[in-house]
């Protein structure tokens, strides 16, 4: 009866990878699906919400004759460039902010980790948007004019990007909010206030005045909307931004954040969701 005693054998790491990545998928539906009573109608009204801030955006240039702003070509897809990689830069910020870092209680269950949360709400947030993107597409090919993009690969990068840096700095608002939560709150709203003007949603890196390129060049999303429109439009090079500043900002922001979520985890007590 020696083996009713036997430890359990310990999974092999290519059984716990896809065991990460099982309950990944789970976790992400879960959060696409919990916004609302029913998942589709939520999930329409999320493609709904990005559309009107499409045609809102356009029709705005077209009133206040911002279109020498534009690079030279299709007028949707430049207010695409703008407008998605701000909605999935900012939506990840808000989504990663809404997981509470060590205090949710999915933490709880076995095998559910702060960075299971994280990429969950994370890949949620971009999923709707990469949808809503393709819709808007083909509307405007089949509808208005024929599409073309220069360079898909450069504006899929652009998109991941953009995506990265609000991860990054979402997460990195995670962890500090757990000591700070009011406050965090409100620099994460005073964040996303700040960048739907300094994010170059409406103006291109080329043409602005060498006097206000310090309050754009600092951001990430400025980077990296230009670079996309440098890959979505043959008659535009970016020639004063760098992808590559963006993807290592993310990149740093990222791990500066996953540290204080380390060490936060060690002192994380149930007394400090009254603080919440």
């Amino acid at each position: 009866m020696s083996f009713m005693f036997t430890p359990p054998t310990k999974p092999s790491g290519i059984a716990e990878v896809f065991r990460f990545f099982d309950l990944l998928y789970h976790s992400t539906v879960r959060e696409v699906r919990k916004a609302k009573v029913n998942p589709m109608v939520g999930l329409l009204n999320d493609i709904l919400q990005s559309m009107i801030y499409v045609a809102f955006f356009y029709f705005f240039m077209q009133i206040m004759g911002m279109r020498q702003l534009a690079v030279r070509g299709n007028e949707i897809l430049f207010v695409m460039s703008g407008v998605f990689l701000f909605l999935v830069h900012v939506k990840a910020i808000g989504a990663v902010m809404k997981t509470k870092g060590p205090l949710n209680q999915m933490n709880l269950h076995t095998h559910v980790t702060s960075i299971l949360n994280i990429l969950a709400a994370a890949l949620a947030a971009v999923y709707v948007q990469i949808l809503a993107f393709f819709i808007i597409l083909f509307l405007t090919h089949v509808l208005l004019e024929p599409v073309e993009i220069y360079y898909p690969a450069g504006v899929a990068l652009s998109f991941f990007v953009a995506w990265l840096a609000g991860v990054a700095i979402g997460n990195l608002f995670l962890a500090i909010s757990v000591f700070l939560p009011k406050t965090m709150r409100i620099v994460a709203q005073t964040f996303q206030r700040v960048n739907m003007v300094f994010s170059g949603k409406f103006s291109l890196a080329n043409l602005i005045p060498t006097a206000m390129w310090p309050m754009f060049a600092w951001n990430p999303l400025f980077h990296t909307i230009d670079f996309a429109r440098s890959s979505m439009f043959i008659n535009y090079t970016a020639t004063r931004t760098d992808i590559s500043y963006a993807i290592y900002v993310s990149l740093g922001v990222l791990l500066a954040g996953f540290m204080v979520d380390h060490w936060t985890r060690k002192f994380a007590s149930e007394s400090w969701k009254a603080r919440q």
